[in-house]
């Protein structure tokens, strides 16, 4: 049998072929998931927060993000906690019969010199001038179980509502106060928008305004839009903006309602009213994702990036 050598660091087309069909996999089985959800009448940047906190997992106690945090929220589970199925058998138990994992999905990324090819581990980046470096993400799928299905462990649930109360409004409020260099905010006319140009936002009187948790609704979806600011995230929906209609358009909106969806949860406000289902909003969505499969999970990235910059999390 004939041997085939290559460099080192060289890659096959069918090795660039086989990872990028994985990937379109990906997109898909997540996009999936999302329109059966949204075909039954959940919406899940609208799905309000467990009472013990955002979905996490259980043994690292990190909270999930992105197009995990979404997902994990539509199927409502007895509780906001997962595991692996490698880290159920670490702490001594046992998935129940019939119990069937979820996917969640993360970006790794795999480093290059630039003129060999060679991947370069990240412990030895440092030793690299940055313009030799290339850096390539390809997103990576796991899957978890929620803790109700698994038997034989001793959970340890933290107490609801634990810790120091902050009013609903003050929380609110502090969402703009404490953004880094917000945006000016002012206040007239009957319609609220955010203008790139002048990097403010304009909202109607409070007065006009059914709840003060209708205003901050209203007011996060703006915020969420001026953090792709060229001075903040710099993001091609907001620093190029698009006609109406098309596929940047929808994607800044979409980046916009799950944001929003974040911080209304965040501070408490995801009421009744904040979360009309409205069939027509639904039918939009539906349409949108079937058309675009890799729609969903880059929005539900760049919201989470702005919900990090506002919160002033951000870690870059």
């Amino acid at each position: 049998m004939k041997t085939v050598r290559r460099k080192s660091g060289q890659r096959t087309k069918t090795s660039v072929s086989s990872r990028t069909e994985r990937q379109e996999a990906i997109y898909e089985k997540f996009t999936d998931l999302i329109i059966e959800k949204l075909e039954e009448g959940v919406i899940p940047w609208r799905q309000p927060w467990h009472e013990l906190g955002l979905p996490s997992n259980y043994l690292s106690k990190k909270p999930y993000k992105g197009i995990n945090l979404w997902l994990l929220l539509s199927f409502e589970h007895q509780y906001p906690f997962y595991l692996t199925f490698k880290q159920v058998q670490e702490l001594g138990g046992k998935v129940k019969k019939g119990s069937k994992a979820l996917p969640i999905c993360y970006w790794n990324f795999v480093f290059r010199d630039k003129v060999t090819g060679n991947t370069i581990p990240q412990s030895q980046l440092k030793d690299y001038n940055p313009e030799q470096v290339s850096k390539s993400g390809f997103l990576k799928e796991y899957r978890v179980f929620p803790i109700e299905q698994i038997e034989g462990i001793d959970w340890e649930l933290p107490s609801i509502g634990a810790g120091i109360e902050v009013p609903v409004i003050e929380r609110c409020r502090k969402v703009y106060d404490e953004m880094p260099v917000p945006p000016k905010l002012e206040h007239g006319g009957s319609l609220a928008y955010y203008q790139s140009d002048l990097d403010k936002i304009t909202l109607p009187d409070r007065k006009l305004f059914s709840s003060s948790e209708a205003y901050y609704g209203v007011l996060y979806h703006e915020l969420i839009h001026s953090s792709g600011h060229s001075s903040r995230l710099n993001r091609l929906g907001i620093t190029s903006p698009q006609a109406f209609g098309t596929e940047e358009y929808s994607k800044e909106e979409l980046i916009a309602e799950m944001g929003a969806g974040y911080l209304n949860n965040l501070t408490g406000i995801m009421d009744r009213t904040l979360l009309d289902n409205s069939a027509a909003y639904i039918q939009n969505w539906l349409a949108e994702l079937k058309n675009d499969k890799q729609l969903l999970i880059e929005a539900a990235g760049k919201a989470q990036k702005a919900v990090d910059y506002i919160l002033g999390t951000c870690p870059f």
